[in-house]
């Protein structure tokens, strides 16, 4: 028997296999495909702690807390992998296209700072100084703290670094989760046979919901299909920052390339298509936001199902009434910024150690309380 089975080989649960191995408990990691197969590498890497929160409160300071814990993160995973990840601090600006974005960026600068993170307001002039190839903008918002990493290389640095402490299944698809009869521990079942583990963690993603319907938890995960690019400016020209809009975002890669993204399909299931509209709307946005960029090369294009919830914050913790069972799912973009801090709730959880106060709100017991972003 294994003292955990976690399902799921994305960045969340490879992220929890390995913080829990590392505590000397015997983890088994089931992966229906490959690690990192699915929409952690699919993801453009952005730790946008500052970018994705729209109020203060319990998810800002969650996404913070996850953002701090990076630099170690990714250094150990290269202490024991020799693969680097690439975190990049250089800043995001979040731009400003009409009166209307100004109002509302410097109202979010304004609590930011308030709450004690750095913000800074750009006006036209300084945004065209520092990214020459965007166009004319009413300004930006400078988020100077938030970074991006290479999602693909943490993956791999991720799966390296699991495969040297826990056992490893990948191409498990797991088909159901039972108790013991002795109401001891679990049994997993998958299409190749069954392992049995004192403490499951279920972290698979956009899908884990099929998973939990036996055990009556509130998780409602839906697949949210984002469809993304890869381009490459001409010789000489480049982006420093990462670049945000309403409608699409650049993220420069150290190798030169820019990470294009991304749709938002709720309604197309778990769709791998990737289509002309979705690329041209992409594009489109693209060169509107950096005319600099309209002769670009096409590098490549890709698409991920993000593990939707309702108000795009996480479940995490033990199921109410199936001890031993815990959650971390619905996590929808925030996946790669999150996996830090999601293992220690994890490990915590499996523990039976108490949470701090300021996550009570994603464990979930108590995620229904959590009003939307």
């Amino acid at each position: 028997m294994f003292d955990v089975i976690v399902i799921g080989g994305g960045a969340i649960g490879m992220t929890s296999a390995w913080r829990l191995a590392q505590t000397g408990r015997r983890v088994l990691l089931l992966e229906r495909g490959q690690l990192g197969g699915e929409a952690s590498s699919a993801a453009a890497g952005m730790l946008g702690a500052q970018l994705e929160v729209s109020e203060p409160g319990a998810f800002y300071q969650l996404c913070l807390e996850s953002r701090a814990l990076y630099a170690q993160f990714v250094d150990e995973l290269f202490s024991c992998t020799g693969i680097d990840a690439q975190l990049s601090h250089n800043g995001i600006l979040q731009m400003a296209f009409d009166a209307t974005h100004v109002t509302a960026l410097k109202s979010r600068m304004r609590w930011q700072i308030d709450h004690g993170a750095r913000a800074e307001w750009l006006d036209a002039d300084e945004v065209k100084r520092q990214e020459p190839l965007l166009a004319k903008a009413f300004g930006a918002l400078l988020l100077p703290d938030d970074s991006n990493v290479n999602a693909p290389l943490l993956m791999r640095a991720l799966a390296a670094a699991v495969k040297q402490i826990c056992q490893v299944c990948e191409g498990s698809h797991v088909t159901d989760i039972e108790h013991e009869k002795t109401g001891d521990g679990y049994v997993v079942k998958t299409a190749t046979g069954s392992y049995c583990g004192e403490s499951v963690v279920v972290a698979a993603g956009a899908w884990s919901e099929r998973l939990l319907e036996p055990f009556s938890t509130p998780c409602t995960i839906r697949p949210v299909k984002g469809q993304l690019a890869a381009i490459r400016p001409r010789q000489g020209l480049a982006i420093r920052h990462t670049i945000y809009s309403d409608h699409v975002y650049l993220v420069p890669k150290r190798d030169g390339t820019i990470v294009v993204g991304a749709t938002e399909e709720r309604e197309a299931g778990y769709n791998r298509d990737v289509t002309i509209d979705a690329l041209t709307t992409l594009f489109t946005a693209v060169t509107r936001m950096a005319p600099g960029l309209r002769d670009a090369i096409f590098e490549r294009t890709w698409m991920g199902l993000r593990p939707g919830s309702p108000n795009g914050q996480p479940w995490i913790g033990e199921v109410a009434g199936a001890p031993g069972l815990h959650v971390a799912v619905g996590h929808f973009r925030n996946g790669i910024l999150l996996a830090p801090v999601t293992a220690k709730m994890v490990v915590q959880s499996v523990s039976r150690e108490p949470w701090p106060a300021r996550w009570q709100p994603f464990h979930v017991a108590l995620k229904d309380q959590l009003q939307p972003r």
